[in-house]
């Protein structure tokens, strides 16, 4: 294990309120009582967790692994936005000020398709409708999006989500990233990125003036379910994303395991989707064959029959529904002196 790994799986097992180590700035992975969120786990922050209405904490948490089985640190519990009435919940907590180039992660698991509002908000100097900055929120149904509140609403193309799988969110927030004079800043969201290596180009990027905040309200209109889990905030991508490396990752996404493609003498670095998929298009000119051009029998037997002194050896061919689809019946000749007959069969 790497001293990249064992950073990470220190950070995230960390549970109490002492200052995160390393890039990683905060943390929190939810590991309280089930029930209303309250507390001051986690490690960064500089309040604890408050609401009126609050979400609720709920075991067991939620987990991610990206496309090439490289796995998400997680630990403790999760969030859900819903606690079984109509109201709106609202959770906050203070980060202290921050104003510059972060990374932040969040875990969020659709449970259902709603209209209404349900995300993760981060918020500036207050709790009030002027003060939101940017969120990741549920687009009008199960999907996600990132959406800019600063300087004026406006919605990122939404993520086609699954209820009730979880989605891995990264946002970056890049000074001067948003072109102009003078120059605004810029907000780039990853959804389900690969671990282990900063990703290039983002799902949907928004231009905002200014990076500020200093808060994070979790809170779900007329109390609609979402869950949300492994929240953080680094100096880089790899604070906020620790990962364990897969045992045997699709490093180039063609299907084919590292392992399967270094024993047939391919890259598994560079993509082999074509020449695999010439090989399952040409599969008799390779010797191969799908299942279903594969006759699913079985022998029956044998059995032998002695008549005197000759010797009758039989077995069937039979379909697994019991159908003979051939019978084979053939004499032993056994010299007079024998008494015993010892049968071998070659089995593959």
């Amino acid at each position: 294990m790497n001293a990249r790994i064992i950073t990470a799986l220190g950070a995230a097992l960390l549970l109490g309120g002492t200052v995160a180590k390393g890039g990683l700035l905060i943390h929190d992975n939810f590991a309280y009582p089930d029930g209303d969120l309250a507390g001051n786990g986690g490690s960064g922050w500089t309040g604890a967790w408050s609401g009126t209405n609050p979400v609720l904490v709920t075991s067991p948490g939620l987990g991610f692994a990206d496309a090439i089985g490289n796995t998400l640190v997680t630990s403790g519990s999760a969030l859900n936005t819903a606690d079984g009435g109509p109201a709106t919940t609202i959770s906050s907590r203070e980060t202290g000020d921050r104003n510059g180039e972060a990374w932040i992660s969040v875990l969020i698991q659709p449970q259902n398709t709603s209209s209404d509002f349900i995300g993760v908000s981060f918020y500036d100097n207050g709790l009030a409708t002027a003060d939101a900055r940017f969120a990741i929120e549920h687009a009008n149904g199960k999907d996600l999006r990132l959406t800019r509140r600063g300087g004026g609403t406006v919605n990122s193309t939404s993520f086609t989500s699954t209820i009730g799988k979880p989605v891995l969110a990264v946002i970056h927030l890049v000074p001067d990233g948003g072109g102009g004079d003078p120059a605004l800043d810029r907000i780039d969201v990853f959804f389900n990125p690969t671990l282990g290596v900063e990703p290039g180009a983002p799902h949907a990027s928004l231009t905002i003036d200014g990076l500020q905040f200093d808060r994070v309200r979790v809170a779900a209109q007329n109390g609609r379910s979402s869950l949300v889990d492994e929240l953080r905030v680094g100096t880089t991508y790899a604070d906020v994303t620790p990962y364990v490396p897969a045992t045997d990752p699709d490093s180039d996404g063609d299907g084919l395991t590292d392992s399967q493609e270094e024993e047939l003498g391919l890259d598994p670095f560079f993509p082999d989707t074509q020449f695999i998929a010439a090989v399952k298009a040409n599969a008799a000119f390779f010797g191969l064959r799908s299942a279903s051009e594969i006759y699913d029998v079985k022998l029956r037997g044998p059995s032998l029959s002695v008549f005197g002194s000759s010797v009758e050896y039989s077995l069937d061919v039979v379909r697994p529904d019991g159908f003979v689809l051939d019978s084979i019946q053939e004499p032993i000749s056994t010299p007079p002196s024998r008494l015993f007959l010892r049968l071998h069969l070659d089995t593959p």
